[in-house]
């Protein structure tokens, strides 16, 4: 016989499975209309709450569940780093859930932390239409969102991404950059919209027609893309002078490429990345890009956690204004510079 799960008292009872659990609890902030609903869905599902798990009611768990979409990128891992590390640093835990951009592990991966009972959560959504579904389940749950994928009357922490694209495409521009080529980027997420509109701004505002490179397929294989994208663009008649990556990992596919097809960065090509990763400062490489200060993103997201946990509640809405970080992927165009 199937075990009843909080999920399906949920769904009979019309709530969030946070909600089953604090009226479960006898929270004060759930109504003794919705509790007499949730105590209704138990005896007709004849469901029984786990004692030992009943003894906690009302006592934080000082643990906090972090939701990202890819560990395996140094942007996620630099910025988990900085969550875990303040969350510690206040006396929590946090609990990790990679979902490797999958929508479905996505709300999954809510409910797995929902039935640790943690007092919070932090969370990189993949894309604005698996965030809209993720309220049914957080119910009241404190929750602060990182990145731009969230919904309106969410508190979240982003960087500005539009200012810092179009901050580096105006770097290449007074450089004497003409051609310049906005490649990667998912499709179908807010992050690559902002990015593109400040792109779009910088080329407007010379008076140069954009060139986009935006991949419609799946997470999965868009580093692949980047790359195969790129050493067709440079093998063709209408190679850019400059290409503006949508992100770090992109750029480094976008530099191998070049180095196939025999160009020379930033002797042949400029280029310029987004994110500020790790290893984009190595000598070897010295990539210029935009820093979204994933580091401070963190910190404070963390920060904002725990007021809430703490009975602060109030939507917070935190933009960091990017910096554009001047390494060695960028060079004058000779007789170009300040040119319109």
């Amino acid at each position: 016989m199937k075990r009843v799960t909080v999920r399906d008292i949920a769904a009979l009872a019309g709530v969030s499975t946070s909600t089953v659990s604090r009226a479960l609890n006898d929270h004060p902030a759930i109504t003794p209309k919705t509790k007499k609903a949730v105590r209704d869905a138990c005896e007709a599902l004849s469901y029984v709450p786990d004692i030992t798990a009943k003894g906690l009611a009302g006592q934080e768990t000082h643990t906090i569940g972090i939701i990202v979409p890819d560990i395996s990128n140094p942007y996620f891992s630099t910025l988990c780093t900085a969550m875990e590390g303040r969350a510690a640093e206040a006396g929590y835990r946090a609990i990790l859930i990679n979902t490797l951009h999958d929508p479905a592990y996505e709300l999954e991966a809510i409910d797995q932390l929902l039935s640790h009972r943690v007092d919070g959560m932090l969370i990189t959504a993949s894309s604005p239409d698996s965030q809209s579904k993720h309220g049914a389940l957080l119910g009241d749950m404190p929750c602060v969102y990182l990145g731009s994928n969230h919904g309106p009357d969410c508190s979240y922490v982003e960087a500005d991404n539009a200012r810092g694209a179009y901050e580096a495409a105006q770097y290449l521009h007074l450089l004497g950059h003409r051609e310049i080529v906005f490649l990667g980027g998912r499709q179908g997420t807010r992050t690559l919209e902002q990015r593109l509109a400040g792109y779009r701004r910088s080329m407007a505002l010379n008076g140069r027609p954009c060139r986009e490179i935006t991949w419609a397929g799946e997470e999965s294989g868009l580093l692949q893309w980047c790359g195969e994208q790129a050493e067709e663009l440079f093998r063709s008649k209408e190679r850019p002078d400059a290409v503006l990556a949508y992100s770090d990992m992109a750029a480094v596919k976008i530099l191998e490429a070049a180095e196939a097809c025999g160009l020379r960065i930033p002797e042949d090509l400029s280029l310029v990345g987004f994110d500020n990763i790790s290893f984009g400062s190595l000598p070897q490489m010295e990539l210029t890009t935009v820093s979204q200060k994933k580091f401070q993103a963190g910190r404070l997201a963390v920060d904002r956690l725990l007021k809430k946990n703490g009975g602060e509640n109030i939507q917070t809405r935190d933009v960091l204004q990017p910096e554009l970080i001047i390494r060695s992927t960028c060079r004058k165009r000779e007789g170009q510079e300040g040119m319109s």
